[in-house]
């Protein structure tokens, strides 16, 4: 009986076996453009141009700033604007602009056929502030424009003027050419992007909407081209967002009766130790944890590039997710990817050394991931804390995540073959972006948003962004042109041929 076990168990072991080779080798090899984009650039003059859009400090600034800081802000804005006008007058002559929120700036390129629905290129104008007493680590001044060793160097190179300089290059010289798209072509400007686009993207998109116009896709910011930045990868990937996380900060205050610390409660019953306790519960609680969604598909598309044993896992997720999801949950990056994150970000309680405060009170932010909701965020902790003397309430500007947009569809399937065609040798894989865009304003007149701006980076150019030394290479920008250009010219190629 135990031989015909063991015969029966080294079968399945067999056949399992061959299950899982069998898928691995029906993945294709990666199929990988050989040569670069078609379209001769001018990547010196593209540089050029950003370099001078660098010079206006278009930093977007939150309520109650210094007035004399926005006041240079909106100066800013006005000359970016003024400059556009300057700087590229065939586009503005072939499109109609309007101004929302002061700056943003909304172009619509009218297509041939009316009946298509348009689509949406985003990028934004605004900034972030410097950090405070990192002035001088820049090897250029911050807003300088500085082109030195082959690179554009300052304040939005990277987020996100590198993009939307490209973006209006591509159509200043496909007008030039005479091009006229079949579909109409919007081009969305923030300048409020960075604090939450609700004066700009998002009263655009409510005009959009009062007007009867849908959206066949938009395409923002989110995803780049990267290099070395995933374990086993050697290949550049081409990281597309296909969804957000939205994001729901929750005021946690726990109470007791105060008094002086000589004569104290126990310290758990205390305001802060109440506090404490909360927190520590919160943690030991987290989210449920899972490759799904746009991170399982972001796997599956890498499984070509990778080598043969991490292949195998690759592409039975069926049977190696616990693996897969043991080694991402080792770093903070890859366990964002796959559940809910927990992170406190304030702590308030007392005033004196030697008194008990009747409150204590904590900011805890948690970045949703598209299984959760707010309301099942919210429940989740006050079930974990379980102590009636802790408050939990959401405080306001709850984002819920975005839905997950179509890999399948046209506007994937054109941007992905734009990506193929300009940068030989990369693969494109959607993905889930952590952070938040602008986008989202557009969610209720499209089903479909694609974050990704054609910028190359690599392990050493992530603290660039929103950091010091933030530069984009001139050959990166004759690139990211030629890719906007592509990407009008194959809409609209696929435009004329249905």
């Amino acid at each position: 009986m135990l031989k015909r076990i063991l015969i029966g168990a080294g079968a399945l072991l067999l056949l399992l076996a061959a299950i899982v080779i069998g898928r691995t080798l029906m993945i294709p090899a990666a199929e990988l453009a050989a040569s670069g984009a078609p379209a001769s650039i001018d990547a010196e003059g593209a540089a050029d141009r950003l370099a001078q859009a660098i010079r206006f400090p278009t930093i977007s600034h939150q309520r109650g700033a210094d007035p004399a800081d926005v006041a240079r802000s909106d100066a800013a804005f006005e000359g970016f604007r003024n400059w556009m006008d300057a700087t590229y007058p065939a586009l503005t002559g072939a499109t109609t602009r309007e101004i929302f929120g002061g700056h943003t700036l909304l172009y619509r390129w009218e297509g041939e056929d009316a009946s298509l629905e348009p689509v949406l290129m985003m990028s934004h104008i605004d900034v972030v502030p410097i950090a405070p007493g990192t002035e001088d680590q820049w090897e250029h001044p911050p807003f300088s424009g500085a082109i030195a060793d082959g690179y554009v160097w300052g304040r939005g190179t990277i987020d996100n003027k590198g993009s939307l300089i490209a973006m209006v290059e591509a159509a200043e010289l496909l007008v030039k050419r005479g091009f006229r798209p079949q579909r109409t072509i919007y081009f969305a400007f923030g300048h409020d992007e960075e604090i939450g686009g609700g004066e700009g993207n998002k009263a655009i998109a409510a005009a959009l909407m009062e007007r009867g116009i849908r959206l066949a896709w938009v395409k923002d910011e989110g995803g780049m081209i990267g290099h070395g930045l995933l374990p086993g990868v050697s290949t550049p990937v081409a990281t597309i967002g296909v969804a957000e996380k939205g994001s729901i900060s929750l005021d946690i205050i726990a109470y007791s009766k105060g008094g002086h610390s000589s004569m104290p409660s126990p310290a758990a019953q205390t305001a802060i130790g109440r506090l404490a306790r909360a927190l520590e519960r919160i943690g030991d609680a987290p989210f449920e944890s899972r490759v799904d969604g746009a991170t399982r598909g972001m796997i599956e598309s890498l499984a070509p590039a990778v080598p043969f044993m991490q292949r195998m896992v690759y592409a039975n997720l069926w049977l190696f997710e616990p693996v897969v999801r043991g080694v991402m949950e080792r770093t903070p990056t890859g366990a964002a990817q796959l559940q809910t994150t927990i992170a406190p970000t304030i702590i308030e309680g007392g005033n004196k050394e030697n008194v008990l405060p009747p409150e204590a009170r904590a900011v805890v932010n948690f970045r949703i991931h598209p299984r959760d909701t707010a309301d099942s965020i919210i429940e989740h902790v006050r079930e974990a804390v379980g102590d009636p003397g802790v408050k939990i309430e959401p405080l306001d500007g709850i984002r819920e995540a975005s839905a997950v947009s179509n890999i399948k569809g046209e506007g994937y399937r054109l941007i992905t073959r734009a990506i193929g065609e300009n940068f030989p040798g990369t693969i494109s894989a959607p993905y889930l972006v952590v952070g938040g865009t602008d986008s989202r304003h557009y969610l209720p007149i499209t089903d479909n948003v694609f974050r990704f701006i054609p910028i190359h980076m690599g392990p050493d150019d992530m603290a660039r962004f929103h950091g010091t030394n933030e530069r984009v290479s001139v050959a990166n920008m004759g690139e990211a042109v030629a890719f906007y250009i592509r990407l009008m010219e194959m809409l609209d190629e696929a435009d004329r041929a249905n």
